[in-house]
């Protein structure tokens, strides 16, 4: 207490300076129409930019929420339409013979979120928050919001280790949407926004901006999902071009992913097996 009176007695002209100040500037505001106009124009201005930044602030903040509960829609949906489309199915087939085979989901999604990731190197990994004990195997597809992320490579009972498509060792068999050729789509190891598919025929009409999607030749991956559009095509190559693909999924921003099994995939593997006997 005695500090601050002290203060007060150091600073005194001050302060009186400053209280005759804010009374001679309250005076003018209220007995003059136009400066008190201006000063409540100015006044809502300044708390309306403060209203608007704390407003700001708080939606950052309800962000990872807000875009977890889109995700958790996101799958939702895709689980309504796979239940959808297995339904039309039994639809148009005979009534008959389909009376006792029950209803089967080719594809089943599941929400995860991006734990730990390694991101600069070429031999890179992503580590999620579901494993063993949530249905995750090896060999699922991963994608996001935005397009294509990569493949499970192994699993713990509560984690999952995924290749990213940015992963010299991660091959993902990729077409162009609007014709349908397909190819194999690797990463070169340099830029983690581009990445390359491979073996396009010559002849095949391939544009920049042109939309790449999964093939859906491999069990894995379910076809149609984005990966990216062509950046680029070289085509001095001698019987297949070089396409240059800019990825959909920021891999330097990506937070919740989705999980797609296949419950199907065990059963198109074995016949495969026996197709290579």
């Amino acid at each position: 207490m005695k500090d601050i009176i002290k203060l007060i007695i150091k600073y005194h002209f001050t302060i009186i300076f400053v209280l005759l100040e804010i009374i001679a500037f309250s005076l003018m505001v209220m007995h003059n129409n136009y400066q008190r106009t201006i000063f409540s124009s100015y006044t809502s201005s300044f708390f309306g930019a403060i209203s608007s930044t704390v407003t700001e602030i708080k939606t950052y903040f309800y962000l990872k929420e807000t875009n977890k509960k889109l995700v958790a829609e996101n799958i939702e949906l895709r689980n309504q339409i796979e239940k959808a489309r297995v339904l039309y199915n039994e639809s148009k087939s005979d009534s008959l013979w389909h009376s006792n085979i029950s209803a089967e989901y080719k594809y089943i999604y599941i929400t995860a979120e991006m734990l730990n990731a390694g991101l600069n190197k070429t031999k890179n990994y992503i580590i999620i928050n579901k494993g063993s004990l949530h249905g995750i195997t090896s060999e699922m597809a991963v994608c996001s919001s935005e397009g294509v992320v990569g493949i499970v490579e192994k699993t713990s009972k509560h984690f999952s280790k995924i290749l990213p498509l940015i992963n010299i060792n991660l091959r993902v068999s990729a077409k162009i949407k609007k014709n349908g050729y397909y190819g194999s789509l690797q990463w070169d190891g340099n830029d983690y926004r581009y990445t390359y598919l491979n073996d396009i025929p010559f002849h095949v009409d391939a544009e920049v901006g042109d939309t790449i999607v999964t093939s859906g030749l491999s069990p894995i991956f379910p076809e149609g999902e984005i990966i990216g559009f062509i950046e680029s095509v070289n085509k001095k190559t001698a019987n297949f071009l070089r396409i240059k693909v800019k990825l959909a999924t920021d891999f330097k921003k990506i937070f919740d992913v989705y999980i797609i099994a296949n419950t199907q995939k065990r059963e198109q593997e074995q016949l495969e097996v026996i197709g290579d006997e």
